[in-house]
C-alpha cells in the first residue's frame, strides 16, 4: 500500500525565493540629494561609516559598494542605484542585503519602492535594511513598518515639492527668473546678490533682433551669426526671436498665463521686439530658404489680398512656362500674371525715384530732418558726455588718492569707487540707448538718395535677396493689391521715401506750369511744398523714424 511519501515528487513548491539564511553579504548604498551635499561631503562619510560598524557588528561581509554621490530619489532611474540593481541580478544568491543608513536614502518613490523591495524579497531573497531604522522584515509586521517608512519619505517629498514650487512662483511673479538663462545671458552673483547680465553672445544676438527687424532673412541672419562665432538651428533663432525674455519680461509655465516684468538686464525694447514678431506674424514663410524657382516670384507673401488680407503665393503654369501669383484663401479666386504685377511694382516704384537734379536739396532737406528728429537726443549726448567726464574725473581722484598720495584709506576707496563705477555704467547704458545711432548719418543719407536715382532699375536687375530687401526698405509693412481697381496700395512708406515722393510731386507739377526747376527750390515753395506727407514730427526723438534713417545704408551692403 502506497503512503504520502512515494508521492512526495509530485509536490509543488512557492514561487517566493527564500531568504538566504546561511548567507550574510551585502551591498552598500549611499548618496546625497545634491551636488552642494555632495561637494562638501555632507553625510556620505557618515552613512558609510554607520553602516560598515552595523556589518562588522552582525557578521555580514560587503560585497559592494554603490552611490557615494549625489542622486535624487524621486525616481528609481538612477545610474549607481540601477547598477546596484544590475549587481544583484548578476550575483543572485550571492546577496543577501541592501543596507542603507535610513529608508528614504534606497528611494522616496512611495508605491514604487514598497513593490521594488516586495520584487527584491522576492526573486533575491535581499532584504532592504536601514541602520538608523531597524525592521525585520521576515514577517508581514516588519514588511508592513518598512512599507509605511517608504509611504512617508514620499508623503515628505511632495511637502518639499509642494512647499518649493510655492516659493519658485512667488519669485517668478516677482519679476525674479530662477531658472537657467537662455542664451546670450549669464548668472552672476556679487556680494551675495544672484543677477542676470547680457554677455558677449547676448550683445551678437541684439544685432540679430535688429538685422530681422530690417527684413532679413532668417538664413542670412544665421550665416552671419555662425561668421561671429555663434552657431545656431533654425528652430532655436525662431524661439530666441519669441521669447520676451530678450526684452526684459517673464513668461513661465508657474506664471499661469501671466506676463510680468522681470528684473534681469533687457537686451533690446519692447518695441524692437513687438515688431520682429509683427514680421513673423504677417510673413508665415519668412525665414525660409528660397528655392531656385522661387527667383521668378519675389513678391511673394510681401504682397496681399485687399478682400481677405492674405499673403500671395506663386505657381508656374507649366505647359506656357509661366508663373502667377494668388491669394492663399480657398476661393478668393485672385490671380495675377508675375509679368504683370511686377510691372506695376517696377512702375510704383518709379514714383520713389529721384531727378539727378533734385539731389542736392534733398539731401538737405533729409539732413535737417534728421536733425530735427534727433535734436533732443543730441542735446542728452552731450549731458550724458560731460556727466561721464566728470564722474571719471572723481575716479581718477580717488585713484591718486589712494595709490599716490595715500591719503585715502582702502574702505574709503572701495566705497566710492564702486559708487563711482556703476555712475559710469549707468550713463554709458544711457549714452547706449540714444537714436543718434549712425556714426555716419550723412553718409547714410547720401547713399539712400545714390540708391533713389535709379530705384526701380535697382530692383528689376537685382537677384531675389536684394530684391527683397529692397521691396520690404520702401515698403515696411507690405504691400495690398485690389483686383477690382487692378492697383497696389500701401499702409506705411520708409520715410526717406516719403520726402522723395514729395519731392517728385513738387517737380512734376513745376514742369507743367513753371518754367525750371529754380522755382521749386525757392525758399516759398520749399516750406509749402517739401513737408513730409508722413507725420514725422509727431514722432518722439527716439522713435523708429530715425530708425528707418538707418535703414537705408542697409540696402548698400549686399
Amino acid at each position: 500500500m502506497s503512503t504520502l511519501s512515494t508521492f512526495s515528487r509530485f509536490a509543488k513548491t512557492g514561487h517566493t525565493q527564500p531568504l538566504h539564511k546561511d548567507i550574510k553579504a551585502a551591498v552598500v548604498y549611499t548618496r546625497v540629494s545634491g551636488k552642494e551635499q555632495y561637494d562638501k561631503n555632507l553625510s556620505l562619510e557618515c552613512q558609510k561609516k554607520a553602516i560598515e560598524e552595523y556589518a562588522h557588528r552582525s557578521g555580514i561581509t560587503i560585497a559592494g559598494y554603490f552611490g557615494g554621490t549625489y542622486e535624487s530619489a524621486k525616481t528609481d532611474g538612477r545610474k549607481e542605484f540601477q547598477r546596484m540593481l544590475e549587481f544583484i541580478k548578476k550575483n543572485n544568491g550571492k546577496v543577501s542585503h541592501i543596507l542603507v543608513f535610513m529608508l528614504d536614502r534606497f528611494s522616496r518613490t512611495g508605491g514604487g519602492a514598497i513593490k521594488l523591495a516586495e520584487d527584491l524579497r522576492n526573486k533575491y531573497g535581499v532584504e532592504v535594511y536601514a541602520v538608523a531604522q531597524p525592521t525585520d522584515t521576515s514577517h508581514p509586521s516588519g514588511i508592513f513598518q518598512q512599507n509605511i517608512h517608504f509611504i512617508f519619505s514620499q508623503y515628505d517629498n511632495e511637502l518639499r515639492k509642494q512647499r518649493a514650487l510655492t516659493g519658485m512662483k512667488e519669485k517668478f511673479s516677482r519679476g525674479i527668473w530662477i531658472a537657467k538663462p537662455p542664451i546670450g545671458y549669464d548668472v552672476v552673483k556679487m556680494n551675495g546678490v544672484r543677477s542676470i547680465v547680457v554677455n558677449g553672445t547676448g550683445k551678437k544676438i541684439r544685432k540679430a533682433f535688429v538685422w530681422k527687424s530690417e527684413g532679413m532673412k532668417n538664413e542670412q541672419i544665421l550665416e552671419k551669426l555662425r561668421s561671429m562665432g555663434i552657431p545656431l538651428a533654425k528652430q532655436h533663432l525662431t524661439k530666441i526671436f519669441k521669447n520676451p525674455f530678450y526684452c526684459g519680461l517673464l513668461s513661465h509655465a508657474m506664471l499661469e498665463g501671466k506676463i510680468v516684468e522681470g528684473t534681469h538686464e533687457k537686451l533690446i525694447s519692447q518695441q524692437l521686439f513687438l515688431a520682429v514678431n509683427e514680421i513673423h506674424q504677417s510673413n508665415p514663410g519668412y525665414g525660409v530658404s528660397h528655392k531656385k524657382q522661387q527667383d521668378d516670384i519675389p513678391l511673394k507673401v510681401f504682397v496681399r489680398c485687399s478682400e481677405c488680407n492674405t499673403p500671395f503665393t506663386g505657381y508656374i503654369v507649366k505647359a506656357k512656362n509661366l508663373w502667377y501669383y494668388k491669394c492663399r484663401t480657398i476661393g478668393c479666386k485672385c490671380n495675377k500674371s508675375a509679368k504683370e504685377m511686377h510691372a506695376m511694382f517696377i512702375k510704383m516704384l518709379e514714383g520713389y525715384n529721384v531727378k539727378a537734379n533734385l539731389k542736392e536739396p534733398l539731401l538737405k532737406k533729409l539732413e535737417s530732418k534728421w536733425n530735427e528728429i534727433n535734436k533732443e537726443s543730441y542735446e542728452l549726448e552731450a549731458s550724458y558726455k560731460k556727466q561721464h567726464s566728470e564722474v571719471k574725473a572723481k575716479i581718477e581722484n580717488i585713484e591718486e588718492g589712494y595709490f599716490v598720495t595715500k591719503e585715502m584709506g582702502k574702505a574709503t576707496y572701495d566705497k566710492f569707487f564702486v559708487r563711482y563705477t556703476k555712475e559710469l555704467q549707468e550713463i554709458e547704458k544711457q549714452m547706449s540707448g540714444l537714436a543718434t545711432g549712425i556714426s555716419n548719418p550723412i553718409a547714410t543719407l547720401q547713399g539712400a538718395v545714390n540708391l533713389s536715382l535709379n530705384l526701380a532699375t535697382e530692383w528689376a536687375s537685382s537677384d531675389i535677396g536684394h530684391k527683397e530687401r529692397l521691396q520690404k526698405l520702401v515698403f515696411p509693412l507690405g504691400i495690398v493689391y485690389n483686383k477690382k481697381n487692378k492697383a497696389f496700395r500701401t499702409e506705411k512708406v520708409n520715410s526717406v521715401f516719403c520726402v522723395i515722393a514729395s519731392l517728385s510731386s513738387v517737380s512734376g507739377r513745376n514742369e507743367k506750369r513753371q518754367t525750371g526747376v529754380d522755382s521749386c527750390l525757392s525758399p516759398s515753395v520749399r516750406q509749402r511744398r517739401f513737408e513730409l506727407p508722413c507725420p514725422l514730427k509727431a514722432l518722439p526723438p527716439q522713435s523708429s523714424a530715425s530708425t528707418s534713417f538707418a535703414i537705408a545704408a542697409s540696402l548698400l551692403l549686399r
